[in-house]
């Protein structure tokens, strides 16, 4: 398994335009950008540095600057359900901000990571003050209510070759699982709801049909049709 090496250390001032691709905060002034910059607090975190456990009080939201964070559950026998990923421009612990309680997940850092911190309380006055910030929250909070439940439909409904399909091609850039780097067989495994076992041999076997490839641990699509259909699979 590859690791991720990161750039230098960033300087605690954080650019407008790191915002401007921060939906969360799209459409909004650059004074306003500037204004939301001097709130956040930097945080860098290591590989496998637990970021919060579910039902911690919600405290803080974070927006990813570099790096990889899953956020998962974890069953009372310890099985674990990675729920998302969340990756450069993508913000967690939302949930949890908004409803005014406890955080109805876990994080951790798949991979060395830097993160921005706005207090839940400093995200409550802003959506008071910007009606655009609040509207902003709804659509996002829209969007991940249809991620889980495709997620949900997966977990339900696909075949473990099928949702191993979907994870392939919902997380490759240019034909290639960037993730891959990174996420071990048991990532992927609690992505998908299986074993790693059935992880690794399912993965073999789209190998052997040439359907993918490896290039340094990476993993290269080489039939999107096929992996399409698979998708599909039920």
């Amino acid at each position: 398994m590859v690791m991720i090496t990161l750039a230098a250390p960033i300087e605690n001032k954080i650019e407008n335009t790191f915002f401007r691709r921060v939906p969360m905060f799209s459409g909004l002034d650059d004074s306003v950008l500037e204004r939301i910059g001097r709130l956040m607090v930097v945080r860098e975190v290591s590989k496998h540095e637990i970021i919060w456990l579910e039902q911690e009080p919600a405290k803080m939201i974070y927006f990813v600057a570099e790096g990889l964070i899953k956020l998962f559950k974890t069953s009372d026998g310890g099985k674990e359900q990675i729920l998302r990923l969340a990756r450069p421009g993508d913000c967690f612990g939302h949930a949890g901000a908004l409803n005014g309680g406890s955080h109805p997940e876990s994080v951790q850092a798949v991979a060395p990571s830097v993160l921005y911190g706005l207090a839940s309380a400093d995200l409550e006055v802003l959506i008071g003050e910007y009606p655009q910030v609040a509207r902003n929250a709804i659509k996002l909070l829209a969007t991940e209510m249809h991620h889980y439940m495709s997620l949900v439909e997966d977990l339900s409904l696909r075949c473990v070759s099928g949702r191993l399909a979907r994870m392939l091609l919902a997380d490759n850039v240019k034909d290639a699982c960037d993730a891959s780097l990174v996420l071990t067989r048991a990532d992927m495994a609690a992505m998908t709801g299986t074993v790693r076992e059935v992880i690794g041999k399912s993965l073999k076997t789209l190998e052997d049909k040439g359907v993918i490839r490896y290039d340094r641990h990476q993993i290269v699509i080489r039939d999107r049709e096929a992996l399409e259909s698979l998708m599909h699979s039920l």
